[in-house]
């Protein structure tokens, strides 16, 4: 790892482009060298872990959260589709941001907010003060989010793109392995708002090394709103980058009905403690660790799109076997380890597959489009699974999130398969 105490990296080190762009144009990375793009994701990779997590933590809080604040169950759902409609709709606002200001200064101001925000959690001393935190920090997770993304296919050639969305994917997964369990720890030992808080200084550091070890890249000209419109238009009607948030909106709507109420099943069906499921989540987390960095690089050889349709039918088959872990409880750490594996493979073959869909100069703007509407697919999918699980229960909940797949499936074999 290279010493903080190092200069930043400068862009020739980053990129040697076959050809000089338009004045004022970013230079896309043409390629591939190993030293600096390694360092570039060590930064990501922070960045993503600190975010997603504060984001992971949530779910196996829950219960704590509903103790402790007395709760219904009924709207714990919120703390989750709160977080991901501020994060959808604000995202709209930081592509064009960040296609503006680069991606190190977005960065760099996303990162120092987000530590502020998570600080403020520590005053959260009422269900309406928890959820306005879990909004906020929702807000600024979208830039964090779509410009750890972004800045792959600024600084990252496409030869080289899914083996660098596998390993900063691995970042989430690493929030599994260690944040979830850690904080679960602590939350019970102590309180479940302190978690939040220590991640908080983590978030700060990621702040100081974004500015420290992230190259700057030259600034790209305003966006004015007509502009903005007239792409987000031709985006929504271009059947292939519709099919793309399709994609998205459908990984990320089942994996928001699956997630929130699975830990709170788990403890109460399956007779789990918090840090059981905590564990499971870990469990999970290496199996992610493995299948995106393994699978991602797979994907720069195979192609995209295998990869998502094979993860896809195996995250619905997971899913719909998840109710019968009531005839075997310990079987939880195998099958979460199987579906979060599969998840992982598509998702890290999707996310490269996005970089490739527009130019470098508008991809800000359409991540930014495309995690919209994946957030608000989420906070639909977290918010209709608190319905499901009272009424009718965990086995309703688990095979509404398969059908997603389904969708998937067709989107990808009919407007994509020839990317």
């Amino acid at each position: 790892m290279p010493s903080p105490s190092d200069a930043p990296v400068p862009l020739s080190a980053v990129s040697r482009p076959a050809q000089t762009p338009p004045a004022g144009q970013p230079t896309p990375a043409a390629t591939f060298d190993p030293t600096s793009s390694r360092r570039i994701l060590i930064v990501l990779w922070l960045v993503l872990f600190a975010t997603w997590s504060q984001f992971m933590l949530v779910a196996p809080l829950l219960s704590q959260i509903s103790h402790r604040l007395d709760v219904p169950e009924v709207h714990l759902g919120w703390l989750i589709s709160g977080y991901a409609i501020a994060m959808g709709v604000c995202t709209l606002a930081w592509g064009p941001i960040s296609d503006r200001l680069g991606r190190r200064r977005l960065l760099m101001l996303a990162s120092g907010l987000m530590a502020l925000a998570l600080f403020a959690h520590w005053w959260a001393q009422s269900y309406s003060a928890m959820l306005l935190m879990r909004v906020l920090a929702g807000a600024i997770g979208g830039a964090l989010t779509t410009g750890t993304l972004a800045a792959v296919g600024d600084y990252i050639p496409p030869s080289h793109r899914g083996w660098a969305t596998g390993w900063i994917i691995s970042g989430f997964a690493a929030g599994q392995i260690v944040g979830v369990p850690v904080g679960v720890f602590l939350s019970g030992t102590m309180d479940d708002r302190l978690p939040f808080v220590l991640l908080g200084l983590l978030m700060a550091g990621a702040t100081w090394l974004v500015w420290r070890w992230m190259p700057s890249l030259p600034s790209r000209p305003s966006v004015t709103v007509s502009e903005m419109l007239a792409d987000g238009r031709r985006h929504l009607t271009t059947p292939k980058l519709l099919a793309g948030c399709g994609v998205g909106v459908c990984l990320f709507g089942g994996m928001g009905l699956f997630i929130p109420f699975f830990p709170l099943w788990m403890e109460r069906s399956l007779l789990l403690t918090s840090q059981q499921v905590a564990w499971v989540f870990s469990v999970g987390g290496v199996a992610v660790v493995i299948s995106s960095v393994l699978l991602g690089r797979l994907s720069d050889r195979i192609g995209r799109h295998g990869l998502i349709v094979a993860g896809s039918l195996g995250v619905g088959l997971f899913m719909l076997l998840a109710p019968l872990l009531v005839f075997w409880p310990a079987g939880a750490y195998l099958l979460f380890a199987l579906l979060m594996g599969c998840a992982a493979a598509r998702g890290s073959a999707f996310r490269a597959l996005q970089t490739e869909l527009v130019p470098a100069g508008e991809l800000g703007r359409y991540l930014s489009l495309s995690a919209t509407f994946e957030n608000i697919g989420y906070a639909v999918g977290s918010a209709m699974a608190g319905w499901l699980y009272v009424v009718f229960g965990f086995g309703a909940v688990a095979a509404v999130s398969a059908v997603t797949g389904v969708v998937v499936l067709v989107l990808v074999r009919g407007y994509l398969q020839h990317t």
